[in-house]
């Protein structure tokens, strides 16, 4: 667990993308609620991709 919250955060970036991708989720959700799932997949994978560049 205490992994997971250095993880999340970490800095500035971390907390940026997660609540960035939690935010996008949140919002196709309201739009589209089947497809929230594969957006929060897809931003976090796109949040990592930021965070190692």
């Amino acid at each position: 667990m205490k992994k997971m919250f250095q993880l999340i955060f970490g800095d500035a970036r971390n907390v940026a993308s997660v609540a960035g991708a939690v935010a996008l989720s949140w919002a196709s959700a309201q739009v589209l609620p089947a497809a929230s799932g594969w957006v929060l997949v897809a931003a976090l994978i796109a949040a990592a991709v930021w965070q190692a560049g």
